[in-house]
């Protein structure tokens, strides 16, 4: 074999020692499928004083790993950062998303998130959330519409409550949808609603939460012949003693 014969050959050999560890990424890649808990939440009457939270489920239904390259937000909306980007299969990892309603001009919205990711058939892929903003619900009334810790000494144990009026004129059913965040504990003892009956829900926040701002917020359906939804917003912060 002439010299250039031996030399192309081995300028061939490089480029494909080079291009193996790429090859095996794609490979690892390709076979990782993107799957959601739900693509569409509805966060229902959000009242305009603070923000309210869902934690989407994001789970790899594929037959290798996929990879979570980022989550782009278009909505004025923020996530917290995900649990796990590398997800064998079967694997779930948490996204969590905080909508402020208090930058939202019209009454009734639709937002969505786009998820990238290593899914060759849907490498972005997008989930949505509606919201109905500063408007009452005809089935119920809330006093007050939010729960406000205000400012909690670390380690103390602070309780607030919201009284829930039945103005539906039937029976009315309450179910827990989502909420209301590991740091506060939710006292619910009567799952049902008679016709101008009022019962008072209590909201605990835990003594071990941390120093910081408490943002998280409770989602319940209330069900007669028709359905009213409701998130309520938790906030306020622990500050040292």
């Amino acid at each position: 074999m002439k010299k250039s014969g031996v030399k192309n050959c081995l300028v061939l050999l490089a480029i494909l020692l080079t291009a193996l560890p790429v090859f095996a990424q794609k490979q690892e890649f390709s076979g990782g499928k993107i799957s959601f808990s739900e693509t569409m939440w509805d966060f229902g009457h959000v009242p305009k004083t603070g923000i309210v939270s869902h934690t989407y489920l994001i789970k790899n239904v594929g037959a290798d790993t996929l990879i979570i390259v980022k989550v782009r937000t278009t909505c004025g909306c923020t996530t917290t950062p995900l649990t796990q980007q590398k997800l064998a299969p079967n694997q779930t990892t948490d996204m969590k998303v905080f909508f402020d309603p208090r930058k939202i001009v019209v009454s009734e919205a639709t937002k969505k998130l786009q998820v990238i990711s290593s899914d060759s058939i849907y490498p972005i892929a997008e989930v949505k959330f509606t919201a109905k903003i500063g408007t009452n619900s005809s089935l119920v009334k809330l006093t007050p519409p939010e729960i406000n810790f205000d400012t909690v000494t670390l380690g103390a144990e602070e309780m607030r409550s919201i009284k829930i009026e039945n103005i539906s004129g039937e029976k009315l059913s309450i179910n827990v949808i989502e909420g209301p965040g590991e740091n506060v504990d939710l006292d619910l003892k009567n799952k049902t609603l008679k016709p101008d009956e009022n019962i008072e829900v209590v909201f605990k926040l835990k003594k071990d939460t941390a120093l910081g701002n408490i943002s998280s917020s409770v989602t319940l359906d209330f069900e007669g012949t028709k359905i009213a939804r409701v998130s309520i917003p938790i906030f306020g912060a622990v500050v040292s003693k």
